[in-house]
């Protein structure tokens, strides 16, 4: 209901960010550990590597832990049990990347846009969830200087997205 309501926001032009300084590694951390449970009741383990000498984002953070969130759940949702969702954040050129990759079926290239559209459910197998989370943090992404994309891979090599943000300028 959350989502619902954050999208009409948005479609209104209501949601604005609170920008501040954050720790792209901390931001990290943080939507990993709301996801935990739903990663333990499946058996899929969580692993997260961040690279030297991140860069701060002046953005909001609680949106982008809710991107986070949103893709972090549909990682879980959709990799197998017992196997690994893995998130690797980076920086390079002014934008800090946040990768997250699961070891499921993948999203083949006909879907990387699709899936993006707001209540469309692609995946294989018995696992869907509401086909708002990614419409949602895609705009989110947007709203904050960024962009959420989903690569296309070769069936059975996993799913794999990226939200890009401009990182703080340096001085």
């Amino acid at each position: 209901i959350n989502d619902l309501l954050d999208l009409s926001r948005l479609d209104e032009d209501r949601l604005k960010p609170v920008i501040q300084s954050v720790d792209p590694g901390s931001l990290a951390r943080r939507a990993l550990s709301r996801v935990t449970p739903a990663a333990a009741a499946k058996r899929v383990h969580l692993q997260l590597e961040l690279l030297p000498d991140l860069p701060s984002c002046e953005t909001d953070a609680s949106r982008v832990e809710q991107i986070l969130i949103n893709v972090l759940g549909n990682a879980i949702r959709h990799t197998p049990e017992a196997t690994n969702v893995h998130v690797r954040v980076s920086a390079r050129d002014g934008v800090v990347r946040y990768q997250v990759r699961d070891e499921g079926p993948g999203v083949p290239a006909a879907e990387t846009e699709s899936v993006f559209d707001i209540y469309v459910t692609t995946a294989a197998g018995g696992e869907h969830g509401s086909g708002v989370g990614l419409p949602l943090s895609r705009r989110l992404a947007r709203l904050l200087g960024g962009e959420l994309v989903a690569v296309a891979s070769a069936a059975g090599e996993g799913g794999r997205f990226v939200l890009e943000l401009p990182a703080t300028p340096e001085s």
